[in-house]
């Protein structure tokens, strides 16, 4: 009937998997069309690297890169069966999809077009396709302009204009607490809507689970890393083997210079005033982690980092207690 749905299990049970899982069934049921997967930045090498893990027969390119390169890929679209792409680069490339026919088309981490009027809502509303799927851990029960600007990615008008379900539903449910306007939109939402909460699992999960993500620097960060890279394999390649051992520490510091401008340049470059891809992964991350209600902990090497972290952190009001080598034991207990 060409309905689409939500998947909105809690963080950690799989909805990457369970996608990833149908996309493979499609296959295997003999379908031929190529499905789009539109994800947070951050996640696009880990949907890859999931992909290449759980289903390796299904072939996916990374639209990423440079536009020339995204491009390239996208005149090529029907060689694969999976393309993965950002909200944000899919607002750029938008051009280059509207030509397009895509089988399923898959939002993840889809509170990302929670505000109907973005950029990033509308783009992936323009692009063609026949199945539509979101996926979020975020609890959605009590933004409902978000539930509908989600439901109108997936099913354009089910929940008709935003000014009608605001007057009939959002309103009345929000401010006046109706519960017959509430209970309709239950039994409209609900067929559409899978969602498990980790208690409902919690006997089948393993004891921890570990996920790598992986973060792209881009061309001003990607320049400098390359840079030092080169620096530090001449002044290695110059040196005989004696030079070699009297010199380990001074290696290493260089090392640590590496590290550091992939953690973030303006730890080494005072004036930096570029992208840095992992603070930009960890406060997706954590922008996830806190709209879900969920607590963390977060571990860095370099104490100069949590300045870094913690300016991003006030930017957003996000609470937050810093624990390091110089905060006394009773405050750590």
């Amino acid at each position: 009937c060409n309905f689409g749905g939500i998947l909105a299990d809690d963080m950690g049970l799989g909805k990457t998997l369970q996608m990833i899982c149908v996309l493979l069934a499609v296959k295997e049921e003999g379908g031929t069309g190529t499905s789009l997967i539109v994800c947070p930045a951050s996640l696009i090498y880990n949907w890859g690297a999931e992909i290449e893990r759980f289903a390796p027969s299904l072939s996916f390119a990374l639209v990423a890169g440079t536009k020339a390169e995204r491009q390239a890929i996208l005149e090529h679209y029907t060689d694969y069966d999976v393309l993965v792409t950002s909200y944000d680069l899919l607002k750029r490339d938008i051009p280059y999809y509207e030509d397009k026919q895509f089988d399923y088309q898959v939002l993840d981490e889809a509170q990302f077009i929670k505000t109907h009027t973005t950029a990033a809502a509308k783009s992936v509303k323009i692009v063609n396709s026949a199945h539509r799927f979101a996926l979020t851990g975020t609890p959605i029960e009590n933004r409902l302009s978000e539930l509908w600007s989600i439901f109108d990615f997936l099913m354009p008008d089910f929940l008709y204009r935003y000014e009608t379900f605001k007057k009939d539903f959002e309103t009345p449910i929000v401010k006046n607490e109706d519960a017959q306007a509430s209970q309709q939109l239950k039994k409209m939402v609900s067929p559409f809507i899978l969602r498990r909460l980790k208690n409902d699992v919690l006997k089948d999960l393993p004891e921890k689970l570990e996920e790598i993500r992986y973060a792209s620097m881009e061309t001003k960060q990607k320049h400098l890393y390359d840079a030092q890279v080169v620096r530090m394999r001449k002044d290695v390649e110059n040196k005989d083997e004696s030079e070699f051992r009297k010199s380990r520490i001074q290696i290493l510091a260089e090392l640590t210079k590496i590290r550091q401008i992939c953690c973030d340049p303006s730890l080494l470059f005072e004036d930096y005033n570029g992208d840095s891809a992992k603070r930009e992964s960890l406060m997706e991350l954590i922008d996830g982690i806190v709209e879900g209600e969920h607590k963390a902990l977060i571990f860095s090497q370099f104490t100069s980092m949590f300045e870094i972290i913690e300016k991003e952190l006030n930017d957003r009001k996000i609470a937050y207690y810093k624990i390091t080598g110089s905060t006394p034991k009773e405050k750590r207990v």
